[in-house]
């Protein structure tokens, strides 16, 4: 009961903050249980569900807890070795044993054979990775033994091209994937899910979250995508995860589900890490 009152009070402490900062995207056992400050909030709202190991390169990130391993984060398959997440999906973690990186997951709730589970050895977050701002919120995961790539079921995701900082128009159709759950506060999703967001300008994005305290809270490392009408977008569950254009083996990455508040809301955006920002710390330190 305790527990729940604790998350109440966050949850309550969050939408009244004049800032931006809301819960992680991450599902609330793990809030309750992890060393986390306010900070982002994310899964897939009003979308549907995939079809099966079409997106090669999403991983599902688990936790060990007293019942197993549950979802925790998604993320993408760099090379066999590296796994693209969020820094706040690992933050804080010193006993990386708990984690388990599952690629050619579909459906949690049953074994499909396609499924290569992974143990993870380190990771590495940004430097400049700030809790309080959620900037730079990027990190690599890397795992004990490589993942098989020859299978159609897991592949390495594509990045942006090498040009300074390249940033999607606004407007320009982006999908999120994960297995976050389909509203705030619900359940992880069972099953792969997918949905098409328009990605925001970063004014428009300033403006929807900009407070007294914070005039300009999204930084030129981040991207947009959402907004107006609202009800679509990721949620809890969700964090770390691509934010991608293009489809199957061909999609190219362009965010790391990253926060927002709420989730869906017409008002504001999901904010992603903007992944050109980092190509020469990505290249710099994969494995």
């Amino acid at each position: 009961m305790n527990k729940f009152i604790v998350l109440a009070a966050l949850v309550a402490c969050a939408f009244a903050a004049p800032q931006r900062m809301v819960l992680p995207r991450l599902p609330s056992a793990v809030i309750l249980n992890g060393k986390y400050q306010l900070i982002p909030d994310e899964k897939i709202v009003g979308g549907t569900e995939v079809v099966p190991n079409s997106l090669p390169f999403q991983i599902s990130l688990q936790r060990r807890s007293f019942g197993g391993f549950s979802q925790s984060c998604g993320g993408s398959i760099l090379n066999e070795n590296t796994i693209l997440n969020a820094a706040h999906c690992v933050d804080g973690v010193n006993d990386v044993t708990i984690f388990r990186v599952v690629a050619g997951e579909h459906d949690l709730s049953r074994v499909s054979g396609l499924e290569q589970n992974r143990d993870v050895s380190s990771y590495l977050m940004h430097p400049d990775y700030d809790t309080s701002t959620s900037s730079n919120d990027i990190a690599l995961i890397y795992l004990t033994t490589p993942l098989d790539l020859s299978v159609p079921s897991a592949k390495a995701v594509n990045l942006p091209p090498p040009v300074t900082e390249f940033d999607p128009p606004a407007g320009t159709i982006t999908t999120v994937s994960g297995w976050g759950t389909t509203s705030s506060g619900g359940s992880i999703s069972d099953v792969l899910l997918s949905v098409d967001v328009p990605v925001v300008s970063d004014a428009d994005c300033n403006t929807a979250y900009a407070g007294p305290f914070d005039p300009n809270p999204i930084f030129p490392s981040m991207l947009c995508a959402g907004g107006p009408p609202g009800g679509v977008d990721s949620c809890q569950g969700d964090s770390g995860g691509p934010l991608f254009t293009g489809t199957g083996a061909d999609a190219v990455q362009h965010g790391i589900v990253s926060w927002g508040r709420g989730c869906a809301l017409a008002d504001y955006p999901g904010v992603y890490t903007q992944v050109s920002y980092f190509l020469d710390w990505i290249a710099a330190n994969r494995r």
